[in-house]
């Protein structure tokens, strides 16, 4: 077992996805009503592997925290992208009460931490490190730090500023796992606590925050997942005397049917030069079933043939750019569907989706999300604009520059007293996420191709490895904080209830008070806690990333207000 675990410890990447694997395994099992999911699960995984390894042969992890940092950020920025619709849509029916929830659990768990650290009688040094450990904000242990090296704190005689320091680290060390673990799992059930579908109530949230209707909006995960659509492409040969002679176009102008194809004696006719129906032609039509079936009697009958019916179809969205398209109605381009044959299926107008009434008039930029034959999508693309179809490239650029532009954003802060005042790395690159999510409503060109396997596998996998690293680092300190006495087990019990009960009291009042959505409000929670984790876990609950729309406005606004709880308690304690 020695030789064994003296191997996992050379070989910590290898660990880091053994350890991914097994939570991800782990969060599968299902007891009762009750599943910890993949990244509690992880933590477990990796704490365990750790501690297993550490006990053995004393030897401690050390994985490059780079590499928690890089992942950590791309699935921030894949819950960026996906939420950026709907997210501004949210803040602005939620703005006041997500403040308010960012407040509420902040001030709680200042209060509950420093109140015990006080009735307690905590050595100095335990409080900050409790809040630090509570909220998983290490920043905080670097702003109670910079207290004691400033002279702002005045360092009891018995104690060294080097003590005092170690008691800030060590209350984060203690806290920091279990206040991780238990706000992933209460968060992950706060709704079916209170009674609440998570995945119905994600799917109301979707459709209540993201339009009137169930399209899609553009840029979207679902946007050419088209679901039923009540057309077909069907083949009829010329028999009946009443389409004898007649031009092909005879079909769109009196069954508003198009014409795909009209092949004669095995050879395919010009439809451009509208030639005339002979008896035996085969004619490909594309419409709705309704008025195929009336066709059926006025062409002849319906035959299996694969020539004619061997027609590539597909979903695409056309942004509406040429002039000439400009100020044209739909009924203008429903009359031309003997050039196009497509069915119109939405068309949106800045991020909001417009009627399909024949008057409604086409303004440059809307977007139309259209089904039907490759040839006649390319035909409206070159009349309309640009054609955006399905991809499953990534645009790597899109990526990068998108995850530069939200590191820039988290650099940006300003010092008032000693504190820093910013968003961080992590505020930084969500935001920066919501806006190219958002822009891509506006205009899907803008980024280039981001398709849902390649998103939804960077928030998959992202924070869970995240996870990994964390527990393999972090075991052994743990181990040692809580072999340090029983002030440190009153720490980590403060710690836990400072993590979870005004996170809960939020949820109350949320629910209660300001009668929030309550799939919102679970990401609110979540962001008012500053964990990423919890917010994953209520995603996978309800199925939906539909919480993230209430995570970041709490999340930005407690990663400040608690810099400022950690200082003050540091000098109140």
């Amino acid at each position: 077992m020695t030789a064994i675990l003296n191997f996992l410890h050379s070989q910590p990447l290898m660990l880091l996805f053994l350890a991914l694997g097994l939570g991800t395994l782990l969060g599968r099992i299902r007891v009762g009503i009750i599943t910890l999911g993949s990244t509690a699960s992880t933590l477990l995984a990796g704490l365990v592997i750790s501690a297993a390894v550490y006990f053995e042969t004393g030897q401690k992890f050390d994985v490059p925290g780079e590499i928690d940092t890089i992942f950590l950020q791309l699935f921030i920025f894949a819950i960026g992208l996906k939420v950026g619709p709907q997210f501004f849509s949210g803040l602005r029916r939620e703005g006041f009460h997500l403040v308010a929830i960012g407040l509420i659990t902040a001030t709680l768990n200042f209060a509950l931490v420093v109140g015990a650290a006080k009735l307690l009688d905590f050595a100095p040094g335990f409080a900050a490190g409790a809040i630090s450990g509570s909220y998983t904000i290490t920043a905080v242990i670097g702003v109670a730090s910079g207290a004691v090296d400033s002279g702002v704190y005045a360092l009891p005689a018995e104690m060294t500023a080097e003590q005092v320091k170690a008691n800030i680290a060590a209350g984060y060390a203690v806290v920091y796992i279990f206040s991780t673990l238990f706000i992933i799992l209460m968060v992950r059930y706060l709704p079916a606590i209170f009674g609440i579908d998570a995945v119905a109530s994600a799917r109301k949230t979707e459709v209540d925050f993201g339009g009137e209707s169930d399209d899609a909006l553009p840029g979207t995960r679902d946007e050419f997942q088209l679901g039923y659509l009540p057309t077909d492409i069907r083949a009829y040969r010329v028999d009946s005397p009443d389409a004898l002679g007649k031009p092909a176009s005879w079909l769109h102008d009196t069954y508003d049917t198009a014409v795909l194809r009209l092949i004669r004696d095995g050879k395919e006719l010009d439809l451009s030069t509208s030639p005339s129906l002979r008896r035996g032609d085969i004619v490909t039509v594309f419409g709705s079933l309704d008025a195929e079936m009336t066709e059926a009697g006025a062409l002849g009958p319906e035959v299996s043939d694969a020539p004619a019916r061997n027609i590539q179809t597909t979903a695409a969205e056309i942004v509406v750019l040429e002039p000439g398209a400009v100020h044209k109605t739909l009924r203008d381009l429903h009359q031309s569907a003997d050039d196009y044959g497509l069915y119109l299926k939405a068309l949106f107008r800045h991020a909001h989706e417009m009627p399909l009434l024949p008057q409604t008039e086409l303004k440059k930029g809307d977007i139309l999300r259209v089904y039907g034959p490759v040839t006649s999508v390319e035909a409206a693309g070159e009349k309309i604009g640009a054609v955006l179809r399905p991809s499953t490239t990534t645009d790597v650029a899109t990526l990068a520059f998108g995850l530069v532009f939200g590191f820039l954003i988290g650099v940006l802060s300003v010092t008032i007293g000693g504190i820093p005042f910013g968003l961080g790395t992590s505020g930084g690159v969500i935001l920066a996420g919501i806006i190219i999510g958002a822009i891509r409503t506006y205009n899907p060109r803008f980024g280039g191709p981001v398709p849902e396997g390649a998103r939804s596998l960077m928030q998959s996998i992202g924070l869970d490895l995240f996870i990994a690293v964390l527990a393999l680092n972090v075991a052994p300190e743990l181990i040692d904080a809580l072999s340090e006495g029983r002030q440190v087990a009153a720490v980590l019990m403060i710690g836990i209830a400072a993590a979870i009960v005004p996170a809960f009291i939020s949820w109350l009042v949320g629910l209660y008070v300001f009668r929030m959505d309550p799939i919102i409000l679970a990401g609110a929670v979540a962001g008012s806690r500053n964990s990423t984790p919890a917010l994953s876990a209520v995603q996978q609950q309800s199925q939906s990333t539909a919480p993230a729309i209430g995570y970041p406005v709490p999340y930005a606004l407690t990663a400040m207000i608690v810099l400022i709880y950690g200082y003050v308690a540091m000098l109140m304690t």
